[in-house]
């Protein structure tokens, strides 16, 4: 196990704030790297378990659904219904096919869905259900945003959204610069600017300074021994590696472990730097750490693969995965189970009269953000 970088005091001596605030970025940074190489394996365990384990049975799911689809297409055309109850189950029919056909490589549920349709494909009506949500969530966002979205905004998935809510800050923010840049700056202005450019000049120096003691100690090239050429020539990929990520806390503790450096005696001067830099890569690395347990995400506030199947305090990757499989397989027995009811043309109607009630039921519910994407 690597060493730690820890300012310590002889005779518990009261570490100063910025001794304090080293430290504590030091462990903060630990924390999250050896959090994130801990999901990233995971994620790579996660993908290989759904594409071996539930992919199959999510196949076999979808074939029972769509032979339910198919069953209930060859009750409609019978005609045994009144005219409202064919119309309801159109709908259902319609409703289904939509949840299903993106899922499954099947010419027949497109041509079942366009039958139902009045003749309208999927991908026509996916397009227009797109444009109506979109235009839904502009109006919607305009008011949360304060902001006017343009007429051809593609506002079709979160993704999307995000890019062209990025897109607008930055072109308000390049309009404020410009702003800025035409008006004459005072003297206290460009007194403030030049101290942020001294600070990040003097930034970019205290790393640097560690790269090249680094480099110094460590560049093989000069090195006559064979064996000791080799071993420098390993740690100068470490050490530029480090260096090419701005990696302070790896150039830190490569000093320590390297030269055995004594951080207790570093001067204030050098302790700010070393500070500032620390919460810049805190923050870096927060950053990685929330984009890695996201992926998979499909609204903004709904799981993401790693919270479906990742381990947390309370279940191991394994135990989520043995639960998954067996919803699933009880999910496929049900299905099955299920299926030849939907050729009886009375315990179809019960489902017509119970999807009527459904969709009163939906037509109160307010406006929810996920429902908007789920439709896209």
């Amino acid at each position: 196990m690597q060493e730690l970088i820890q300012i310590k005091t002889e005779n518990s001596a009261i570490l100063t704030k910025l001794q304090k605030q080293f430290n504590t970025n030091i462990q903060k940074i630990d924390r999250l790297k050896r959090e994130i190489v801990f999901v990233k394996a995971e994620m790579d365990q996660i993908q290989v378990k759904i594409t071996s384990e539930i992919f199959p049975l999510e196949k076999k799911l979808i074939e029972v659904q769509v032979k339910k689809i198919f069953y209930l297409d060859a009750l409609f055309q019978q005609n045994i219904f009144k005219k409202r109850d064919n119309d309801t189950l159109s709908e259902m029919i319609i409703e289904w096919i939509s949840e299903l056909i993106n899922r499954t490589d099947s010419p027949e549920l497109e041509e079942i869905f366009t039958r139902h349709n009045d003749g309208i494909s999927f991908e026509e009506a996916y397009e227009e259900a797109n444009k109506k949500a979109s235009e839904t969530l502009k109006d919607s966002l305009s008011s949360i945003f304060e902001m006017k979205f343009d007429d051809d905004a593609d506002l079709s998935d979160p993704e999307k959204l995000q890019e062209y809510l990025d897109q607008q800050v930055a072109a308000d923010e390049a309009k404020y610069e410009a702003r800025k840049a035409s008006k004459k700056k005072t003297a206290k202005q460009i007194e403030k600017e030049e101290k942020q450019r001294q600070e990040a000049k003097n930034l970019n120096k205290t790393s640097r300074q560690i790269y090249m003691e680094l480099v110094k100690a460590f560049h093989p090239d000069r090195e006559k021994d064979e064996l000791e050429k080799e071993r420098k020539t390993l740690l100068m990929h470490r050490i530029t590696e480090a260096n090419e990520k701005d990696d302070l806390f790896e150039l830190l503790r490569l000093r320590l472990e390297l030269l055995g450096t004594d951080f207790e005696h570093s001067n204030d001067e050098s302790l700010k730097y070393y500070v500032k830099l620390l919460i810049q890569q805190v923050a870096e690395l927060e950053q990685e750490f929330a984009e890695v347990i996201s992926f998979g995400q499909r609204y903004y506030f709904g799981p993401s693969i790693y919270d479906r199947y990742g381990s947390d305090k309370y279940q191991s990757l394994e135990n989520k995965f043995r639960k998954e499989i067996a919803n699933l397989k009880k999910t496929i027995k049900n299905e099955e189970k299920q299926a030849p009811f939907y050729k009886d043309n009375v315990q179809v109607k019960y489902l017509i009269d119970k999807y009527r009630q459904e969709q009163k039921s939906r037509k109160n519910r307010s406006l929810d953000m996920n429902d908007v994407f789920d439709r896209m």
